[in-house]
C-alpha cells in the first residue's frame, strides 16, 4: 500500500461520497488514514475513535472506517447505538469487499464503496431528518 499522504489518488472523492452518504443519515462517517498501527488494529481504531471525539456523538451513530497503510490494516468500527443494529458481520463483509479492492490497488473506489454500503445500512436505522440533523464531524480525511 502506498504511504498516508498518497493513499488516495483523489481525496476530495472520498470527502464526497461521505457527504453524499450522510445527507440519507443522521449517522456519521470518518476516514483515518496512517502508516502504521502501533497496537492491535481494533484497540488502535478505538484510539483513533476516541481521539476524533466521536465517541462523544449525542446518538452514538458514528462509524469510523481505519486505515493503516504500510501495515494494511482496515478497520470499521461503529459507536454502540450501530453496533446493536447492524450486527459484526457486517462489518466483516464490508472490510472483506474494501481488501480484496485494496489488493487491486483500487483504494478509492473500495473506501467509496464501504462508505456507500455503511452509509445505505446507516439510513436503515438512522435516517436523515431534516429538522434536527446537523453534521457533528468535519467530513475531511483524517491523517495520523
Amino acid at each position: 500500500m502506498p504511504k498516508v499522504q498518497d493513499f488516495f489518488k483523489n481525496p476530495e472523492t472520498i470527502v464526497q461520497a461521505i457527504k453524499k452518504s450522510e445527507l440519507e443519515t443522521s449517522g456519521e462517517i470518518k476516514v483515518h488514514v496512517e502508516s502504521n498501527c502501533s497496537k492491535e488494529v481494533m484497540e488502535q481504531a478505538k484510539d483513533v475513535f476516541h481521539s476524533l471525539k466521536m465517541d462523544q456523538l449525542p446518538n452514538k451513530n458514528g462509524v469510523l472506517i481505519y486505515i493503516s497503510t504500510e501495515d494494511k490494516k482496515i478497520c470499521i468500527l461503529g459507536d454502540k447505538n450501530i453496533d446493536l443494529k447492524t450486527g459484526v458481520n457486517f462489518w466483516n463483509d464490508t472490510v472483506s469487499q474494501m481488501s480484496e479492492s485494496f489488493k487491486k490497488e483500487l483504494f478509492d473506489e473500495g473506501v467509496i464503496q464501504a462508505i456507500s454500503e455503511i452509509g445505505s445500512k446507516l439510513h436503515d436505522y438512522f435516517p436523515y431528518d431534516s429538522i434536527t440533523d446537523e453534521n457533528e464531524l468535519n467530513d475531511d480525511i483524517s491523517y495520523g
